[in-house]
């Protein structure tokens, strides 16, 4: 008896389950003033394009720090998605500064935790702007702001210093 109406549950049919799909207008909104800025901003898309995130973006993880710029909680990007190296030093290491073209912003990506790398902004007259060392993530420093202005990716170990020319 006990098998048959095991049977019977299995034959049963289930109801649908599935969500319905989203529009767009059925998407949350987000306001500035609700995000932590620590984790993340808004910024207009407009603005983006033409400015990058500017200092706001300094010290933050490319990797994870959301730049949200339409007003919808999945209208975001990570200064990461688009990043490309865009100059190196492989004289005995493997530095990277890296650099994103939506954000404007660079960091330093080293090959290994062996290395100690910083990422240093400096003015366009050659002055430092200001520099990040350390970890934000897996070999990478934080992110400087890099709009009209230039960085340049450094390492330590030991007593040797490794750098690549300024972006």
């Amino acid at each position: 008896m006990l098998a048959l109406c095991f049977a019977a549950a299995l034959a049963a049919p289930q109801a649908a389950s599935a969500a319905p799909a989203t529009t767009p207008s059925e998407v949350a909104t987000i306001k500035a003033e609700d995000l932590d800025p620590a984790n993340a901003m808004m910024i207009p898309e407009a603005e983006l394009l033409s400015t990058g995130c500017g200092a706001g973006c300094d010290g933050k993880n490319p990797a994870t720090y959301k730049i949200y710029h339409s007003g919808c909680s999945t209208c975001y990007h990570y200064c990461s998605d688009d990043a490309k190296t865009v100059a190196s030093n492989t004289d005995g290491i493997s530095l990277e500064l890296r650099y994103s073209p939506r954000c404007r912003t660079a960091w330093a990506r080293v090959g290994s935790d062996f290395y100690y790398p910083t990422v240093r902004s400096y003015y366009l007259d050659g002055r430092v702007r200001t520099a990040y060392s350390g970890f934000a993530g897996a070999y990478y420093t934080p992110m400087v702001n890099d709009a009209n202005l230039l960085a340049r990716a450094e390492a330590v170990a030991g007593p040797t210093t490794w750098w690549t020319s300024k972006y």
